[in-house]
């Protein structure tokens, strides 16, 4: 079985209990806030994955260079790396909960949160899944994914148990938000446990720090790019719809989040599979191509699911008070479809430290937001404009990864 293969099934099992745990809860929390009380719970989820995905950066630097390392026995080098890496996300994550304390009145408004505690936690989770980014990222890099399902799954079942009790006692989105933070915080102690087995018996060794940070800075900028592709519409909706709408907005913006358990897997692989091959100097077009056949294999049942039976299923699951939420379903599915291959085209980019493909994914990203901004009169052109921008952008760079294929040396050898 080919490498890929049996890591896409590991992973596609853990990432697929962790998001059915994820969707149990959010569906629970869901029926009992209702609408309006759910615009500002989904509106804080989504900020948060937003911001997650925006230091993605942070897990996907760590799972390359730790790649490279355990591919060349340094251990010593892993160890190193998540330390510095770990005591630097410590301490700017502090100066930046310090500068977002200083917006919460005014962003407050802008989301129309019902009390500004909802962004307090929304900070506390945004921190939290700063440092826990590194373990994992080490765990990626060194592809124990077994462990790495390990952590996430106790995440999500530790929030399903929490946030059930919490949200029974207090029907809040504050109290729902709070299940998030307690467990990331379990998952975050069980972590220090398991990177310890990795890099028994060795010790710190001394790295080049400057190739990390050239390879951080265009990270960021990818990732964050991502993360707006993903979850700006919602915060367009909370921002220009009455709350009601937003809401069943947002159950349908859930919904079609679903096909994230679905690419997840692969994201996860994509990094340190294809950088292990870049490292071993082999060609990596035939392992891309597999892992993104294999998403979009996984994907057609979702969409014929929303395409067939859309409002059974939302009402299912969130009840009567969300049944225009439907109509939206395919359509915001179908994008995040096209924004998840984009995400892949890109991390075949970088294993090999190219961000030229940058300026295609940002010229795409800014045409979503100017028509965004232009068109939002409805729901549905929300939506069609965010369809239409996101599958431009993939077809983009689809087209530039050919042309650039070209007189390209697939792969290089031997350890830097």
């Amino acid at each position: 079985m080919r490498p890929e293969t049996r890591h896409s099934i590991v992973l596609t099992g853990g990432v697929g209990l962790t998001a059915a745990l994820a969707v149990l809860y959010t569906v629970y929390a869901g029926r009992l806030l209702g609408p309006a009380g759910y615009a500002d719970f989904t509106a804080a989820v989504s900020l948060v994955a937003m911001c997650y995905i925006a230091l993605g950066p942070i897990n996907g630097t760590v799972a390359r260079f730790t790649a490279q390392y355990a591919h060349h026995d340094q251990y010593g080098k892993v160890l190193t790396l998540a330390r510095e890496v770990t005591r630097r996300v410590a301490w700017y994550g502090l100066l930046g909960i310090g500068a977002g304390l200083l917006v919460v009145r005014p962003l407050t408004q802008v989301l129309r949160f019902e009390s500004g505690r909802t962004l307090l936690v929304a900070y506390g989770l945004i921190y939290l899944t700063l440092l826990l980014n590194v373990p994992r990222g080490v765990l990626r890099g060194v592809q124990r994914f077994g462990q790495l399902n390990v952590n996430t799954v106790a995440e999500a079942g530790v929030r399903l148990g929490s946030g059930v009790v919490l949200l029974h006692l207090l029907r809040t989105a504050v109290a729902g938000l709070f299940a998030y933070v307690v467990g990331l915080a379990v998952a975050l102690a069980a972590s220090v446990f398991q990177l310890r087995r990795i890099w028994r018996g060795h010790a710190p060794q001394a790295l080049d720090g400057a190739e990390v940070r050239r390879f951080t800075g265009p990270m960021f900028v990818m990732m964050l790019t991502a993360a707006a592709f993903q979850h700006a519409d919602m915060l367009f909706v909370k921002h220009y719809f009455a709350a009601s709408v937003a809401g069943v907005y947002g159950a349908a913006f859930t919904l079609a989040r679903s096909i994230t358990v679905l690419f997840t897997p692969f994201q996860t692989l994509a990094l340190p599979l294809l950088t292990t091959l870049y490292e071993q100097g082999e060609g990596r077009s035939g392992s891309f191509l597999r892992v993104s056949g294999y998403f979009l294999a996984l994907a057609v049942g979702p969409v014929l699911l929303f395409w067939l039976w859309a409002e059974p299923i939302v009402v299912a699951f969130y009840g009567a008070d969300f049944r225009g939420g439907a109509a939206y379903l395919l359509g915001i599915t179908a994008a995040r479809i096209a924004g998840f291959l984009a995400e892949l085209i890109a991390l075949l980019h970088i294993t090999r430290g190219s961000f030229r493909f940058l300026y295609i994914y940002l010229s795409g990203l800014l045409v979503e937001m100017i028509a965004l901004l232009v068109w939002h009169g409805t729901l549905a052109t929300v939506v069609r404009v965010m369809l239409l921008a996101q599958t431009a952008t993939v077809a983009a760079l689809v087209l530039h990864l050919a042309l650039g294929a070209r007189g390209r040396p697939a792969s290089r050898s031997g350890p830097r």
